[in-house]
């Protein structure tokens, strides 16, 4: 309990006197020497095009697998027919 008594004095005392945590909150107060400024609409175009490209190669990827499914079901059907053919069973 004690800690804890502690720990909020310590943080009143961290505070800024004369402000109030409503004027730090409307207050906007620019930073000097900022370079690093780009605009918000080439970062959602960015950001845009970053989840496109993750859409249309999780698509291709896909795709890709589903070919080698395709094949691999092809290739255990013709085996299947292969083995009924040579027991005799034929197909039904």
């Amino acid at each position: 309990m004690n800690s804890l008594h502690s720990l909020f004095a310590h943080a009143a005392l961290q505070q800024p006197t004369g402000t109030t945590t409503d004027d730090r909150a409307q207050s906007f107060r620019p930073v000097q020497g900022g370079n690093e400024i780009q605009s918000g609409e080439k970062l959602l175009v960015e950001a845009y095009a970053a989840i496109w490209l993750i859409v249309f190669a999780m698509v291709f990827l896909s795709w890709r697998r589903q070919k080698q499914i395709d094949r691999r079901i092809d290739a255990l059907e013709a085996a299947v027919q292969r083995a009924r053919a040579s027991s005799g069973q034929g197909t039904s």
